[in-house]
């Protein structure tokens, strides 16, 4: 039985500012950990590392991984094992999923690719095997304990990470996981949505709202994806007078047509953020985004109708891109009126429709991939 865990949050080097979007993955393990294995210490920690002593209290260390944050992972591991050679070290997160056959190279003792809050309290117990899957349903998510906020450790991580929202202090939080798009540069597509329950997410409000937060980022893959399904959502929003931004989907947004946005402004939403990737219909067929360009520009009529913001997330190099395309795109982020967007260059993260078939050798594309770089869509100063 291991008695105490550190649950480690790498830093993204790549990024202009780390310590924007709090961690909340490990909030949510940390929380899961309390309430199944009471007895076991858990502290989170998310400093550059580069004195690990922070660790030598703890019998484990649990690494949350991103695939641009696996040489900072891996390099952890590595020292940790030098100075610590019996500290149990555990890898979770994303990278572990799609680049488990790279994690296994690496000196982690256990090697988590799926849902890490059952899988992480087996290895806690003893006796599991060095790669651990376990898949949290419908109910265990409806139902599992919300993301901790109220303990020492768990207010310290929160409290160093700073996201403003229409100059008001924010935080991040999350009321499902999954979502059920086919993109097919995206690594989630086509997983299923389980939602928390209304109760955990009133409950979570009114820790954020505790806090003194006036704020939240709905982080979802797609929060605006049903008006009947976000209603009561939202109401529980409104009533604690927090404004937030949160992700759509244009099929979806603009389906319900002006009501959504209706609802969405009368609930506090500042800013929601669509992936629109490209002004060209052509590319977007290509990806199977299921959404067409006309589309994307009335859901931006919609939402500023309403006095919501708009941000749009747009790429470049996904397949079939050409000049021509690009012109497309271009055009588009002149004319769509949205206030702000990020450009990023496509990468083929493993896992993704794309990247499976260029393994497969099934690809029509007209890049050629060279093998696998940082795997990051954007970086510092805009440069990707």
């Amino acid at each position: 039985m291991i008695k105490s865990l550190a649950l480690a949050s790498c830093r993204s080097p790549f990024l202009d500012d780390s310590k924007v979007y709090c961690p909340m993955g490990n909030l949510y393990l940390k929380s899961f950990v309390n309430k199944a294995l009471p007895e076991v210490r858990v502290g989170l920690t998310d400093d550059d590392y580069e004195d690990i002593s922070v660790f030598e209290p703890y019998d484990a260390v649990g690494i949350s991984i991103m695939t641009p944050q696996r040489s900072e992972a891996a390099l952890l591991a590595r020292r940790l094992k030098q100075t610590y050679p019996d500290k149990v070290i555990i890898a979770g997160g994303p990278h572990c999923h799609y680049y488990q056959a790279e994690a296994e190279k690496e000196p982690y003792d256990y090697i988590v690719p799926l849902d890490g809050e059952e899988a992480l309290v087996k290895i806690l117990k003893g006796g599991a095997p060095r790669i651990v899957k376990d898949i949290m349903g419908k109910g265990a998510i409806l139902n599992a304990p919300r993301p901790d906020r109220s303990s020492p450790e768990a207010i310290r991580l929160i409290k160093r990470y700073h996201y403003m929202l229409n100059g008001k202090p924010a935080t991040t939080m999350m009321t499902a996981r999954g979502c059920p798009e086919q993109c097919a540069f995206c690594e989630d597509a086509m997983t299923a949505v389980k939602w928390s329950s209304i109760e955990n997410i009133a409950g979570e409000l009114d820790d954020i709202k505790s806090m003194g937060y006036q704020g939240i980022y709905l982080f979802d893959d797609l929060f605006a994806i049903a008006m009947p399904k976000i209603k009561p959502i939202c109401d529980e929003i409104k009533k604690r007078d927090l404004a937030f931004r949160c992700n759509g989907q244009v099929r979806y947004f603009t389906k319900w047509g002006d009501a959504f946005a209706k609802l969405l402004s009368d609930s506090g939403c500042a800013e929601i953020a669509f992936g629109f990737e490209s002004g060209s219909q052509a590319i977007l067929d290509n990806v199977r985004k299921r959404t067409l360009v006309e589309q994307n520009y009335q859901a931006v009529l919609y939402a500023q109708q309403h006095g919501i913001k708009v941000k749009g997330f747009m790429m470049l190099g996904l397949p079939g891109e050409n000049r021509g395309t690009i012109a497309e795109t271009e055009r588009f982020i002149a004319t769509s009126g949205m206030e702000d967007f990020q450009l990023a260059v496509f990468y083929p993260y493993k896992g993704t429709q794309i990247r499976d078939a260029i393994d497969a050798g099934k690809a029509s594309m007209d890049l050629t991939f060279q093998g696998e770089g940082l795997g990051a869509y954007g970086q510092k100063g805009g440069s990707t």
